[in-house]
């Protein structure tokens, strides 16, 4: 108190004008701001929950869509000396075993047995399980033998 004494008449006047609305201020930007703030921030998150809840309610009432799959009725053996015709491969050998067909190809050009057994793979629905693949004395011929059973 004794610095206050020492202060001339305005000097006191203004300290003692200018205090509260320091303390005022200084209370209301780093005590009310920063609660309104996260006040807001806390509607704001509670609303983003409200709205997931709704739509997971809305989610939980709607039937659940089955993607419809075309099964394939055609014997896996007729599926592969169809797709060889189309691809002008010749199929040698061809023997089921259970689930498996094995195939025996020779003397095949490469290219050909190689999109063959992609186009049997996207559109016969056949899977390739193992390849075993000789060259020939010819460039670019080979002879194959595959195993292939239905792709699901």
């Amino acid at each position: 108190m004794n610095a206050f004494n020492r202060l001339s008449l305005r000097e006191r006047i203004l300290v003692l004008i200018a205090l509260p609305l320091v303390i005022l201020f200084a209370g209301y930007r780093f005590g009310w701001v920063p609660l309104s703030e996260a006040r807001t921030a806390a509607r704001v998150e509670i609303q983003g929950y409200q709205t997931l809840i709704e739509a997971a309610e809305n989610q939980g009432n709607q039937p659940v869509e089955v993607a419809t799959v075309a099964v394939v009725t055609t014997p896996l053996a007729t599926r592969i000396t169809d797709s060889a015709a189309r691809a002008q491969v010749l199929v040698r050998r061809l023997e089921p075993e259970g689930a498996l067909v094995r195939v025996t190809l020779d003397d095949a050009p490469y290219d050909a047995v190689i999109k063959w057994i992609a186009a049997m793979e996207t559109d016969a629905e056949i899977a390739l399980v193992a390849i075993e693949m000789d060259r020939r004395t010819a460039p670019g011929i080979v002879a194959a033998r595959l195993t292939l059973e239905n792709a699901q």
